[in-house]
């Protein structure tokens, strides 16, 4: 299969996988994310007047009918599911999903140049859902999610009193039982739009080039099943939030800023336990950490969507995300509390855009989401720049997950593909290096990339509590009203020696007294109030930072029966894996 031509928002843009539902096939795209069942968004969105008022922006991404196909199961099975496949990455309302079993074509393998069609695919469909926002706005969602499998499980068995069974099918269980992968895994990088760095999903194995420097290995399934598992499996231990300038010259006069994750929030502790959810568009974190990181960036707070849109006429806005200045998230690797491992996310890729329905115009924000209510995670803004990956079936079906640091753009179209075998505990990394792989897309700042002006603010040094600092002006020289003040002292002299020469002409002649003409005083200085750009006063918030001078419910449904046909593990022999951008390769 391949990845959608399209981009999709409001919050985005974002990249998705392209699949092909039932007979004749209703083309969709779906976020790859989220275990055991798919989810997608039926026609009926765009009939709702409250959701899809004037455009229905669900179908820019495709919609699906269970009715238009010849093989939809949807009468047969009624079973509801849960209402927000988010997993609270966003304030979901609506009503419950509906499972539907139908065949799915995923693409093509290279050897035999056949699509793939998985029968049966469990996935649940969605009538009526959006997701609420802090100034109550209502906007449908847009996209559903592509599972990406469940522990130890090839199928899910829904039982009817008195009748067979039916069995819906997991798409990588599905893959390995059927031996066109060599197991019951997958690997992921999302990628992004701006730069681009196209998405990469593999089952069976992945792409070692996706991976730069270390892996942390953790134990248990990469997500759960919502809303029962929801804060108790695929989670890893956020042990602090920073900005680093890795090359160049700071915007911000410092070229590491710690503590961000704890700061005015005490009841954080040592660490902020969350899991990863491709499923859901922002960095859900507390508000005290949100609006840490943004008292240094020139951003604006919206408490309409809880969100915090850039200041792109500021100085600092092109400084920042063009250069090699970078949101670094520290962990605790492999679960240990004697190894940490970084991912650094630059802030080209948290530069992102609003649209409508969010917003009237296209609007550049920053995707920290102060009002997540406690259900905290990282979503994908966080996964465009890291791997993530999963092996279902190891250690006796309780699996384990790898996370690293994901390359930029200069990964171009190499790829250096890798199995994972069934009982396999871990995978390599690949010796590319991760500045490099930046190189011509952040641009490193120098002395005259930060020449002052009287609109420029300078950064704090503290990088632990950010503090309003004086003008860069007065730290590169003369003030503006200095050098006015220089200029017109000295035409000031000139007439002054004319003036005399004209007083003695004149009192020679009629004995009169005559005065010179006064001039501003050299050095005067203009007043300066504090600019947008610096640190202590960038953005509205009311808490955490100066003020800028200018201006559902989850149901908890039936867990139905989940039947595992998974066939004897797989050997050393080398097996054919599927990915969703280029095919089976072996």
């Amino acid at each position: 299969m391949t990845w959608s031509s399209k981009n999709f928002g409001p919050d985005g843009p974002w990249q998705a996988v392209q699949v092909g539902i039932g007979i004749p096939a209703q083309q969709v795209a779906l976020y790859p994310a989220g275990t055991f069942r798919s989810h997608v968004l039926t026609s009926k969105i765009c009939s709702n007047a409250t959701l899809s008022p004037d455009v229905c922006f669900a179908s820019a991404a495709g919609l699906y009918a269970v009715e238009s196909s010849s093989t939809g199961l949807g009468t047969l099975v009624r079973a509801p599911s849960a209402m927000d496949f988010t997993h609270g990455g966003l304030q979901v309302q609506g009503s419950d999903g509906v499972s539907v079993l139908d065949q799915m074509d995923i693409g093509i393998m290279d050897s035999s140049r056949d699509s793939v069609i998985v029968p049966n695919v469990t996935f649940a469909t969605y009538d009526n859902i959006a997701a609420i926002y802090p100034g109550g706005d209502l906007k449908a969602l847009q996209v559903g999610t592509l599972a990406l499998g469940y522990l130890g499980t090839v199928n899910q068995s829904f039982t009817r009193p008195g009748q067979d069974s039916i069995n819906g099918s997991l798409i990588p269980g599905y893959l390995q039982e059927k031996g066109l992968t060599p197991s019951n895994t997958f690997g992921l990088h999302i990628g992004s739009v701006n730069p681009k760095i196209k998405g990469s999903l593999y089952f069976g194995g992945y792409d070692q080039a996706r991976i730069c420097g270390n892996i942390s290995t953790q134990q248990g399934g990469f997500a759960g099943l919502e809303p029962i598992d929801d804060g108790e499996k695929g989670l890893i231990d956020l042990l602090d939030v920073g900005i680093n300038v890795y090359d160049g010259v700071s915007p911000f006069n410092t070229s590491k800023i710690s503590n961000l994750l704890a700061t005015g929030n005490s009841s954080i502790g040592p660490a902020l336990s969350l899991p990863l959810f491709p499923e859901a568009p922002y960095l859900n974190l507390p508000k005290s950490s949100c609006d840490a990181i943004a008292a240094w960036l020139p951003v604006t707070y919206n408490a309409d969507l809880g969100l915090y849109t850039w200041n792109t006429k500021d100085p600092q806005y092109n400084r920042i995300v063009s250069s090699p200045t970078v949101l670094s998230f520290v962990f605790r690797k492999d679960q240990t509390n004697t190894k940490n491992i970084t991912i650094n996310v630059p802030f080209m890729l948290l530069n992102l855009t609003l649209e409508a329905p969010l917003v009237a115009s296209r609007t550049p924000y920053f995707p920290c989401n102060a009002q997540s209510h406690g259900r905290y995670s990282l979503g994908r803004a966080f996964l465009q720049a890291a791997f993530v990956g999963g092996n279902w079936n190891v250690n006796n079906n309780q699996g384990v997950w790898w996370f690293a640091q994901a390359p930029g753009p200069n990964v171009g179209s190499q790829s250096t593909v890798q199995t994972i075998k069934d009982q396999d505990t871990a995978i390599t990394s690949s010796p590319n290096d991760w500045a490099a792989s930046w190189a011509g897309f952040l641009v490193p700042l120098n002395s005259q990339s930060l020449q002052p002006s009287n609109t420029t603010g300078s950064s704090p040094v503290s990088s632990s509590s950010p503090e309003k600092g004086d003008s860069a002006s007065s730290s590169a020289g003369m003030s503006v009203g200095a050098k006015a003040g220089i200029g017109i002292g000295a035409a000031a002299l000139v007439l002054g020696i004319i003036g005399l020469c004209v007083f003695f002409w004149h009192r020679k002649r009629k004995e009169k007294k005559a005065t010179p003409e006064m001039a501003l005083a050299p050095g005067a200085r203009v007043s300066n109030m504090e600019s947008v750009a610096s640190p202590g006063g960038n953005y509205r918030t009311g808490g955490y930072a100066p003020t800028e001078l200018h201006g559902q419910e989850i149901h908890n449904n039936q867990t139905y029966e989940i039947g595992n046909s998974k066939d004897v593990p797989y050997g050393n022999d080398p097996q054919p894996l599927y990915e969703l951008d280029e095919g089976v390769r072996k």
